[in-house]
């Protein structure tokens, strides 16, 4: 799928959960929002912890399976490359998204809907990247997560990755980023609470 198809695609999902972009009042059986420390704790975790070196194993797995970049070998030292540009390109994501988010005094961390019915549901985890709850838990329009995705992908394009086409490569990917992060929190949303609290 093409980024102009991934966009288009992004852009009509949007417009279907439209009516779960607005400013909701904090429900009481929502867990508060993180403290700036929380958040904190939860930056370090999520690029120095396990998951951001599991994150950047599979990914440079399967880059290596499919020969991506073809411009590394296909051995060790192609592996070891493939593994420290995923690595270096979630540190990158993850420190402008919490970044932002302190800037804005927001938590963009995914809570599920309190809401009852699919298509409420569908429609909060569809905007949940773009939402992020403010310190007295109001929902509001954030710019964190896709802020982060898009540093993830542009900057190893425009700086390290050999990427055919540079920075235009990168923002191809933001799409797909989007996309895909819209999906992870559908499936959040709606896998069973014992198997969300193991990520």
């Amino acid at each position: 799928m093409g980024s102009g198809a991934c966009t288009l695609l992004v852009a009509l999902l949007l417009g279907m959960a439209g009516p779960a972009f607005g400013q909701e009042p904090a429900s009481s059986d929502e867990p508060p929002p993180l403290s700036n420390h929380e958040l904190l704790k939860k930056y370090v975790w999520d690029t120095l912890g396990p998951s951001g070196a599991v994150h950047a194993t599979l990914e440079s797995a399967f880059d290596q399976w499919r020969d991506s970049p073809g411009a590394w070998s296909q051995d060790e030292y192609g592996y070891a490359e493939r593994w420290a540009s995923e690595y270096a390109s979630a540190a990158i994501g993850s420190t402008a998204k919490y970044g932002v988010a302190r800037l804005m005094h927001q938590d963009p961390s995914f809570v599920r809907c309190q809401c009852e019915g699919i298509k409420p549901r569908l429609g909060h985890a569809l905007v949940a990247p773009f939402k992020a709850r403010t310190a007295d838990g109001r929902w509001m329009f954030s710019p964190a997560t896709v802020v982060g995705l898009t540093a993830e992908n542009v900057v190893p394009a425009a700086t390290w990755y050999p990427a055919p086409h540079g920075v235009r490569s990168g923002a191809g990917h933001v799409a797909t980023s989007v996309l895909s992060k819209m999906a992870i929190d559908v499936l959040r949303e709606f896998i069973p609470t014992r198997f969300t609290k193991l990520h």
